[in-house]
This record gives structure tokens, C-alpha cells and sequence, in this order.
């Protein structure tokens, strides 16, 4: 821990203080905020309740006086008496309304009457508004009371206006309809009105205003729309604000909490600060003595392994920019045993400061064990740098040694290696150069020893599969046998597992873990994985509806063209990506997560599904799942095998399941062998399976034949033709 982290810590801290205290008032200050929004959203809801209640009013004495088989015969004979007596009174003496008026349904105002002075019900009701009013009723039922209802200007007021048809209302059906004149109801939205209005609602200035009040204010302002959808006014009113008063009452004991709160956190966090700075000391001792040699003053293992996993002797290596050397002293037991473990200590510390002086500046120098020693070298033109400072290293080593009083002539077996190639890591390199140090040691070489691979065990077998399956990607003669993927409650196939088989003609049948391996190291991965996918690819277009699950080597993930050419070739088959499931190991995540994140979101973003395989049997982590976009999650056999015989196994499936359906995963578990795992899976509820019990592996042709016994529904029967399918499979 050094002084930075330190700041840092004491940074946080003050900051995560500051943080607290903010958060508190905010929320406060929210509070108060929402309860004076939810007052000022009930008072409006009441306010628009209230005008509806008007406007149900005004509609109900447009239907009671415009369906009135009296109004309607005086209309028709041109009695303005009895109008005057019967409707006109209603407005001028009992005020019910402010306006009454017949208007033609193809014409103007022929009755009217109107509470003002200043105006006539002409002036309200104008040709405009009469178009208005038309348009207002032309969905307006002839048969039944259905007034409709809008707002119009009245001079300078607002005016709440109900119209229905003036019908005769024992005799509808025999009048057209076309021909009634409107029958209108006004209310005039007076100052007097809304104040009753609001008081009703403990609103004390609810009134009209012809523009929303200006941003930021309290105030609430609904819109009042006229029959042509303009806003002609607002109502406007101040609402209650219950927020203020609980935020006058708690400020001053919140703030005095603050207050105490502020004063003991700073105490704290500046007295960690003077223990965190005492710790950053002794440990910045503590992590360089735990990473030195303390004979040698050379880092030590942990040095060396933390030094090589960096991020920055990773990217040399990824660019082919590192080589490791790895030295062994030949004879130091002799050494021991003749001037005793103090003169093989001397050995130590004057041939590890002979190297450094000949190293290259760049050269960073580690004793790995008692007798061993490491050299990491980076940067351009490696190769040369490395050979010439392996050459120097031996050299420098074949001056005699002399140690209390004795000379020794001590040699050292010198292997290195050099980075190069796909997929390789610093530690990969590391285990080269050792095995080329053996080779060294063990041919007793006085020359230092390039790595190569014939050195590595089996490398001719390799080599002989390597041939052979490159042979038999380019006749043709690997195989891809398919395995039944079903639903698991009622044994429906769903999809398949396109497997990859080869049976050479030179080595006999070859297992897919013995072949893979070496198509991955030397890029025949490539080949193979487009041959499965291309076979994958001609066999799912026979079987419509399946989905096909094809397993990705992390090779094949590494290439930058991959996903594009995955593509290409679905589409060339005039297939959809969603019909097909691309299934990859924990390993891909683990190696580079970063850029597995990025391509898995390239070909999920194509339409591909993705699936996690073998889940459970490596870096398994809730994390990958969260982080990486999967929608299915393989079970691995190992999880499946033991399901049944003791509680353990039946709590961890039914863990992973539950794990699959939290993180909405579809969950397929792998190695079905027996009816009793499938009767346990199907009680933990787990959505698909796969294994011997429903299908081995087998081939398309089969698959076919299959296909047609178990006819549309696709469902396998356990007992019947579960023998065929073993014997057709083996």
C-alpha cells in the first residue's frame, strides 16, 4: 500500500462522508418535494372531477330539454310563444343555465337566449362555432339521449356548451335525423363558479387564466381545449405543499445529526489515514522482500511469475517480443559437499552477479529455485538479443569460480525459447525454456539450447495426426454424427449436437479429444470447424424446426474473421443464425475476457444463440453469466452421473437449475444414462436433456430415420426403439 492508495482511502472516505451527508438532504428535500407533487396531482384530479361533474350537469339538461316532444312541435310550427314561455324562462328567470339556444342544422341560431348584457347568443354561438358544433355531433347517436359537450369563448369569459339533437322523443325513429336542429346548453365558466368549486376542494384561488403560468412556478394548470383542439384558457389554482411543513419540522434535528455525524466521521477517517500511511510502509517492505531473493538481491519466483504475468510481458508476448532463458548450475550438490552450504551460498551470490554484469539492459534476472535461474528479455529483434545473451551467459560461466580459498570450474545448462505463434502466454514460454534447459542438462551441451518442439513428448504422434487430419479434412473423410437434444417433460426433440468423428485409415478411429487438441495448435481448427458447420449446415435444412448446436474452439474464436464467415456460410444455405446454438467452454472467457466479450456480443448481435458448455467443470462463476451474454447453460455429465445416489448431487443440480432460471437461461443437462437421473431432473424442473438414455451420437441419415418414427410430434418413446437406436449407433 503505498502513499497514493493511502490519499485514495482518505479521499474515499471524506468523499463517502460528503456522499452520506448529501444523500440525506437530498432525500429529504425529495420527500418533501414528492408529498408536495402528490398533493398538487389529488387536487388537480378532484379540480378535473369537479368540471366533469359541470359538464355531466350541462349534458343532462341538453338531453332533458332538447328530447321534449312540446320543443320540438313549437320549433316546427314557429310558436316563439311558447318557446319563450317554456325555455327562454329557464334561462332568464330560474337560471339554470346561462345559455339556451336552437341552432339549424344547416343554419344559424333560430332561438336563443343568453345571461349578459353585452352579448346575444348569436355572438356566442357563431357560424364558426356552429361548424364546430356540427362536427361535435356528427357521431352523436339519433335514436337514444347521448349529448356531447365542449368549451367555447363568451367574450372574454369561458363557456362550458352541451348539445344534443331537439327531437320528439316518442316519435324519433320518424324524424330524420339529418334535419333536427342542435339543441344547446351553456354554462359560463364564471369567477363566482370556480371559487365554489374550488372551495369544495379546500382550493381557495382556483380560476382561469388565458396563458400556463411561466415555468417554474407552483402553480397547477390544466388545459381547457375548445370544440376546434385550441387551448383558449387554463384553470389555475395553488396547490398544497405538506412537503414544506414536514421539512420545516425535522430540518433542525436532521441537521444537528449531520452535524455530529460529520464531526466523528472526519475524526476517523484522518486517524485511518495516519494508520493506512504506517501499513503502506511496512508492506511496501513486506511485498519487495516477498518478491526478492534474500541470498541474491534477484527477484524470486514470485517476482519472477508476477513479473511475466503482467499486462506488459503478456502484450510482448502476444507480439512475439519475449524470450525467456533458463539456466541450471551442472555439479552445485559438489560445491555443497566440498566447502559445505555456506560455500554453495558464496557460489550463488558471486555467479548471479558475474550474469548481471553481462545481461543486456533490458535482461531482468530471477533466481527460481536453489541451483536455477531465469533471464526474461523483450523488445525488438528478440531472437538475436536472446541467442547472443544465452552465448554470453555461458561464456562469462567458464572463468573458474574461487570461494574460500577453493577454485571450482562450474558449468551451467542454458535452455531458452522464444515467443511466437497464436495463443501462446509468458508461462507457456517459461515450460519451454525448462524443457529446453533438460535438453541441455541432459546432453550435457556446453552450448545454449533454441526450444523446439520435437523436443516435447509424443511430438511425432502429434505430428503423424497432424498430417493425417489435415489428409482427411481435404478428402473428406471426417464424419459429423448428431445427438438428440429433447425436452425433458415430455421427451419432444428439440435440436441437435453436431459431433465430429474421423476413423483413419492410417490410425484407425481417432477420439475428438485427441484430435482437436492438435487441429488447435496447428490451425487445422480452422479447417475443421468450417467443414462441421458447413455438414451442420446441409443436414439441419432437412430437419425444419431443430435447432443445431455446434461446439467452438477458442482458436476459432480468435480469429478475427470468424463470426463474418460463420455468417456467410448460414445465410449461403438460406438458413436463419437463431436456428443455430454456438456452444464454448469456460476457457475462452477465462484466456481474454475482454475480447470474448466483444465477439460473443458480435455474434449474438448476428441472431446466433450462445451456450455455455461443461458449466461447473472449471472457472465456473455466476460472474461469466452475468457478464457474458448466454442463453443456455449446459450442465456438465459430471453433475448428472451422480444425481440419484446421494444428496449432494441432487442439491447441486437443483441448485444449477435454479441458478439457470433466476438468470433466465434455458438449462440442458448432458450424460442422461438411466430412467431415474431423467424422473430426478424432471422434478428439479430442468427444461432439456441430452444423453445415452435418449440417442447417442449418430448419423444424419439416422437422424432422419428417427425423425420419421416419432412422426410431427417429434417425441421419443424410452421403450420403444431404444434398442434400434443403440444397435444403429454402435
Amino acid at each position: 500500500m503505498n502513499k497514493a492508495i493511502t490519499g485514495r482511502i482518505t479521499l474515499n472516505l471524506i468523499a463517502g462522508i460528503v456522499i452520506t451527508v448529501v444523500t440525506v438532504v437530498v432525500a429529504i428535500f425529495w420527500m418533501a418535494a414528492r408529498q408536495n407533487e402528490q398533493a398538487a396531482h389529488s387536487t388537480e384530479t378532484m379540480v378535473i372531477g369537479g368540471v366533469q361533474a359541470m359538464t355531466r350537469r350541462a349534458e343532462s339538461l341538453a338531453n332533458d330539454y332538447g328530447w321534449w316532444d312540446d320543443a320540438y312541435d313549437a320549433y316546427v310550427d314557429g310558436d316563439a310563444e311558447w318557446m319563450e314561455a317554456n325555455i327562454g324562462a329557464s334561462v332568464e328567470e330560474t337560471e339554470i343555465a346561462d345559455l339556451m339556444a336552437i341552432v339549424a342544422s344547416d343554419a344559424g341560431v333560430d332561438y336563443g337566449w343568453l345571461l349578459s348584457d353585452d352579448l346575444a347568443a348569436s355572438d356566442v354561438i357563431s357560424p364558426e362555432v356552429v361548424a364546430g358544433i356540427r362536427e361535435l355531433a356528427k357521431d352523436m347517436p339519433v335514436e337514444s339521449l347521448a349529448a356531447r359537450s365542449s368549451f367555447v369563448k363568451a367574450g372574454s369569459d369561458v363557456m362550458l356548451i352541451a348539445v344534443s339533437r331537439l327531437t320528439p322523443l316518442s316519435r324519433a325513429s320518424e324524424v330524420d335525423a339529418e334535419t333536427r336542429p342542435y339543441f344547446v346548453v351553456g354554462i359560463v365558466l364564471s369567477e363566482e363558479r370556480l371559487i365554489d368549486l374550488g372551495r369544495s376542494f379546500l382550493i381557495e384561488d382556483l380560476h382561469l387564466e388565458e396563458t400556463s403560468p411561466a415555468s417554474g412556478s407552483e402553480n397547477v394548470s390544466p388545459p381547457v381545449v375548445d370544440l376546434f383542439g385550441n387551448t383558449i384558457a387554463h384553470f389555475v389554482w395553488t396547490p398544497p405543499t405538506p412537503g414544506y411543513a414536514v421539512l420545516r419540522n425535522v430540518l433542525l434535528p436532521v441537521s444537528v445529526a449531520l452535524a455530529l455525524f460529520c464531526v466523528v466521521a472526519f475524526t476517523t477517517a484522518f486517524r485511518a489515514r495516519r494508520i493506512a500511511i504506517a501499513l503502506s510502509d511496512s508492506e511496501k517492505e513486506a511485498v519487495i522482500a516477498a518478491r526478492t531473493d534474500s541470498m541474491t538481491s534477484l527477484m524470486n519466483r514470485a517476482g519472477f511469475t508476477e513479473l511475466i504475468e503482467s499486462e506488459e510481458y503478456e502484450q510482448a508476448c502476444a507480439n512475439g517480443k519475449l524470450a525467456i532463458i533458463y539456466m541450471d548450475i551442472n555439479g552445485f550438490k559438489a560445491v555443497n559437499d566440498s566447502i559445505g552450504h555456506h560455500g554453495g551460498d558464496e557460489l550463488v551470490r558471486v555467479l548471479a552477479n558475474r550474469v548481471t554484469s553481462v545481461l543486456p539492459p533490458e535482461g531482468r534476472f530471477a533466481r527460481i529455485g536453489g541451483d536455477e535461474f531465469a533471464v526474461v528479455i523483450t523488445g525488438d529483434s528478440v531472437r538475436e538479443k536472446a541467442a547472443n545473451a544465452a552465448a554470453t551467459v555461458v561464456g562469462c560461466l567458464d572463468q573458474p569460480f574461487t570461494i574460500h580459498g577453493f577454485e571450482f570450474h562450474v558449468t551451467v545448462a542454458v535452455g531458452y525459447a522464444i515467443a511466437g505463434g497464436t495463443g501462446l502466454t509468458p508461462s507457456e514460454i517459461v515450460r519451454r525454456a525448462d524443457i529446453a534447459m533438460y535438453q541441455a542438462k541432459n546432453g550435457a551441451e556446453r552450448e545454449a539450447v533454441l526450444y523446439n518442439s520435437t523436443m516435447e513428448t509424443g511430438a511425432l504422434e502429434k505430428k503423424q495426426i497432424e498430417t493425417s487430419l489435415r489428409r482427411a479434412i481435404e478428402l473428406g473423410e471426417l464424419q459429423v454424427f448428431y445427438q438428440p437434444v429433447v425436452r425433458a417433460s415430455d421427451l419432444t426433440i428439440v435440436g441437435m449436437e453436431a459431433l465430429v468423428r474421423w476413423t483413419s485409415k492410417e490410425l484407425g478411429t481417432v477420439s475428438p479429444a485427441t484430435f482437436v487438441p492438435v487441429a488447435e495448435e496447428t490451425g487445422l481448427i480452422h479447417d475443421l470447424g468450417r467443414f462441421v458447420v458447413d455438414r451442420a449446415c446441409q443436414d439441419v435444412s432437412k430437419w425444419p424446426g431443430l435447432k443445431m448446436a455446434i461446439n467452438l474452439s477458442p482458436v476459432q474464436l480468435r480469429d478475427p474473421d470468424f463470426a463474418t464467415g460463420l455468417l456467410e456460410v448460414v445465410r449461403s444455405y438460406g438458413l436463419d443464425p437463431s436456428s443455430f446454438e454456438l456452444e464454448l467452454t469456460e476457457g475462452i472467457l477465462v484466456n481474454n475476457p475482454t475480447i470474448a466479450k466483444r465477439k460473443l456480443a458480435k455474434l449474438k448481435e448476428m441472431g446466433f444463440t450462445l451456450s455455455l458448455d461443461d458449466f461447473g467443470t472449471g472457472f465456473s462463476s455466476i460472474g461469466y453469466l452475468r457478464q457474458f451474454p448466454f442463453d443456455v447453460l449446459k450442465v456438465d455429465r459430471s453433475f448428472v452421473r451422480d444425481i440419484g445416489l446421494n444428496a449432494t448431487a441432487n442439491a447441486l443440480i437443483q441448485s444449477l437449475v435454479s441458478l439457470g432460471d433466476a438468470m433466465n437461461l434455458s438449462v440442458i443437462a448432458e450424460g442422461i444414462e438411466n430412467e431415474d437421473q431423467l424422473k430426478l431432473l424432471r422434478l428439479v424442473q430442468c427444461e432439456y436433456v441430452q444423453g445415452y438414455l435418449i440417442s447417442r451420437p449418430i448419423p444424419a441419415e439416422q437422424i432422419t430415420d428417427l425423425l420419421k418414427t416419432v412422426g410431427e410430434e417429434r417425441r421419443i418413446l424410452l421403450e420403444a426403439g431404444r434398442d434400434d437406436r443403440r444397435l444403429a449407433a454402435g
